[in-house]
């Protein structure tokens, strides 16, 4: 899924030991047992489950597909929707506003998408007129490759959401505006896609200049108050350097596999008696108790999810729920040394992001907790909160909710559009 799943490893007897999981614990056998099936083995990794163009093309949209080649030799295919069927021909000739999306962690480019064209977000930013861009991070399923690499080595997966948004978001909003022939875009992310943002514009702060409005969804990047039963599990044994953490990283985690297909037809299917698995599990993950997730999705999320990443980017963050710091990797006091000529990772130096930053959160998020986004926006320089008017509205209702079009994709595009029409005069996009 979009969040942290490698601390599902623990057996299913020391998961269980919380009583915090709320009215959903009637379930928790089953989510572990089915957790345990998606985590056992040496199960393949398999092609041909690369769907984002074809979904696109179904609903006749137009689509293309395009490669980004970062400075550390990882090769990522991104997509780009150009224009809308329902634009009228003659009223689409214009150079268009650009707008580029970024999926969370152990996500792909499918999440904007498989909502359909009513109520996702890259189909409605094309109807309004926009440019739109689907990027997709190192190691998941559509950007599996390195110009010296092979996947199945360990060296492919020595990355974190760090390299991520220096190398590989850097590269693809270059890439985009330079395919676009614009000089900045407006920019929109969810989970780790926020994360990466934040480490991009912290670490490089010309970027600051490239962006337009930001609108980030389930921001992360302080965690002190992450509230994910397993996290906390993890963050015991993952949240400092230690024998552990150096065994799990740099592996290869939950890419789509064979068995996965099957798990789709048969668990999460309309009619299956075992439907509430899919949904449960998201609940699991995301926060218990929401009346807002789109159940006719499952499949489509199913099939598409999780799209694989590197165990490090989840080591990282639990030792940033360990620290309490949004800083880089730990590497252990000697390696710092070396890497930083410090002992303690740097921090990240938000204070450098001075673009307005929109941030949408919400109070059944385990993700992406209120006082951490409301204590992140006390140090942006430029920061407006949407707090979701949903108790139950979750970490993945951001996606896939029924209402998510009302509550989310609405206000964002016309957030984009006014802040368009406020700055087109004298002003290319």
């Amino acid at each position: 899924m979009c969040t942290i799943l490698l601390m599902q490893r623990p057996t299913a007897a020391a998961a269980t030991g919380s009583s915090s999981i709320g009215n959903g614990g009637n379930n928790m056998l089953w989510l572990l047992l089915l957790l345990l099936l998606l985590l056992s083995g040496h199960i393949e990794p398999v092609d041909g489950h690369k769907v984002t163009a074809s979904l696109i093309t179904n609903h006749n949209y137009p689509v293309e597909e395009h490669t980004v080649h970062t400075p550390d030799h990882y090769i990522l295919t991104i997509y780009r929707i150009p224009t809308s069927p329902k634009l009228v021909p003659h009223n689409d000739t214009a150079q268009k506003p650009v707008v580029f999306l970024q999926h969370g962690i152990l996500c792909a480019s499918d999440d904007w998408i498989i909502n359909g064209p009513e109520t996702s977000l890259a189909y409605m930013f094309a109807d309004a007129g926009y440019d739109v861009w689907l990027g997709n991070a190192r190691g998941n399923t559509y950007s599996r490759q390195h110009k010296h690499i092979h996947p199945d080595t360990t060296d492919f997966w020595k990355f974190s959401w760090h390299e991520i948004g220096v190398y590989d978001l850097a590269a693809m909003l270059d890439y985009a505006l330079d395919v676009s022939n614009t000089s900045s875009l407006h920019f929109v992310a969810h989970s780790q896609g926020t994360t990466t943002y934040f480490v991009l514009m912290s670490s490089l702060p010309w970027y600051n200049e490239k962006v337009r409005s930001v609108h980030l969804l389930a921001p992360i990047a302080y965690m002190r108050n992450h509230s994910f039963i397993l996290s906390k599990l993890g963050g015991i044994f993952l949240g400092s350097p230690s024998f552990i953490s150096w065994v799990l990283g740099n592996m290869e985690l939950l890419p789509i596999t064979s068995i996965q297909k099957l798990l789709c037809e048969h668990v999460c299917s309309e009619g299956s008696m075992l439907k509430f698995l899919c949904s449960g599990l998201l609940d699991f993950i995301g926060g218990w108790g929401t009346r807002h997730l789109n159940h006719t999705l499952l499949t489509d999320v199913c099939e598409t999810h999780p799209a694989g990443a590197s165990t490090t980017q989840i080591i990282h963050y639990m030792q940033l729920y360990t620290s309490g710091d949004f800083r880089q990797y730990d590497h252990g006091k000697e390696q710092n040394e070396i890497i930083y000529q410090q002992s303690t990772p740097p921090s990240y130096n938000v204070k450098n992001i001075n673009s307005c930053v929109h941030m949408y959160y919400s109070d059944n998020d385990y993700m992406s907790a209120v006082e951490d986004v409301e204590y992140l926006a006390t140090l942006l320089p430029c920061a407006e909160l949407y707090r979701i008017p949903y108790k139950d509205w979750n970490h993945y209702d951001f996606l896939w909710s029924v209402n998510v079009k009302e509550v989310i994709n609405d206000r964002i595009i016309d957030k984009m559009l006014s802040y368009d029409i406020e700055h087109a005069t004298g002003m290319s996009f």
